[in-house]
């Protein structure tokens, strides 16, 4: 592959720190990349670009203890975001968006423009956000429990499978959402929290379960469609009844905005809150699997909100 032009050179320009997946936007991230650096460097700033894990560590590292590092730029899909956000940056962050969903992109309102992104970079409004905690992961967007995570699962391993990542697309998750209906169980699973309103303790028990820090998901439908990224709380989703059929019934309210008001969803905002589950049940968060309840993580999981975790550079409003 072509060399991604960088500017490193050592002199006193501040610089921008750029984690890159090569393989988002079906495959030309590399190009992408080298259109934000040539963006970069008209705005005066130099550029450190990260393609691997290792690397990205380091940048990482190198960003929180260098004031002349003005922000980390992830350039790919909501994985990759994912990916920046738990090598807990001290800088603020920015999105390139050039994945499948890109949610947390559209949500700060980032464009796929390189120059914009750049733009952004030197310019944009710092937005203290939260962020959910997971045991040993954090998440910007959700934890999914159940059926959609069994989805998640099977889609990735067969992204992944022989061992190279495939270019993901949409149609990729025909094939998984027909084997989850046919081989998932939906065994139920438990939600423990504290009511912010009564302050008694309270457990919800469903089929598939959504914590949400931002309010959409899945093409972009509005799941927790009150949620804020900023509030230091977290969204609760329960749908009950287990399913398929039911799964995709749930899917058709959401589509009309409709699940919140059915007596067999529940919604409810907590700060923290224990999910359990008495046999195996999969979690995925922010879409990439994360593990399974009741297996090596342990029967219940923590999941908790982390107010002001994460500042966001986004476009400033149009005066």
């Amino acid at each position: 592959m072509t060399a991604v032009p960088a500017d490193d050179r050592p002199h006193e320009k501040p610089w921008v720190g750029v984690v890159a997946n090569a393989s988002s936007g079906r495959g030309n991230g590399r190009t992408q990349v080298g259109h934000l650096v040539r963006a970069l460097r008209a705005r005066g700033f130099r550029s450190r670009i990260a393609w691997t894990e290792d690397e990205r560590s380091a940048l990482v590292a190198r960003g929180g203890g260098d004031p002349g590092c003005r922000c980390l730029i992830a350039v790919g899909g909501d994985g990759t975001v994912s990916a920046l956000i738990n090598e807990l940056p001290r800088v603020p962050i920015t999105v390139l968006p050039a994945g499948t969903e890109n949610l947390f992109a559209h949500h700060f309102r980032l464009s796929r423009d390189p120059a914009k992104a750049a733009a952004t970079a030197a310019e944009g409004l710092p937005l203290r956000t939260d962020l959910g905690q997971s045991p040993g992961r954090r998440f910007s967007l959700m934890a999914g429990f159940g059926f959609d995570a069994d989805v998640v699962t099977r889609h990735h391993a067969a992204r992944f499978r022989g061992g190279t990542a495939r270019t993901t697309h949409r149609a990729m998750y025909v094939e998984p959402v027909l084997r989850s209906s046919l081989a998932y169980k939906f065994p139920p699973i438990s939600v423990a929290f504290t009511n912010l309103s009564t302050g008694r303790a309270e457990t919800l028990v469903g089929a598939t379960v959504f914590v949400f820090n931002l309010p959409r998901y899945a093409l972009g439908l509005p799941f927790a469609p009150t949620a804020l990224g900023d509030d230091g709380l977290l969204d609760v989703v329960v749908f009950r009844e287990p399913g398929p059929f039911r799964s995709l019934h749930y899917l058709c309210l959401v589509i009309l905005g409709l699940h919140l008001s059915r007596d067999d969803v529940e919604h409810r905002q907590v700060r923290r809150a224990e999910i359990s589950a008495t046999e195996l049940v999969p979690v995925q968060l922010d879409g990439d699997p994360a593990g399974y309840l009741n297996g090596g993580s342990g029967s219940s999981w923590t999941i908790q909100a982390l107010p002001g975790a994460l500042d966001v550079l986004a476009p400033r409003p149009s005066t």
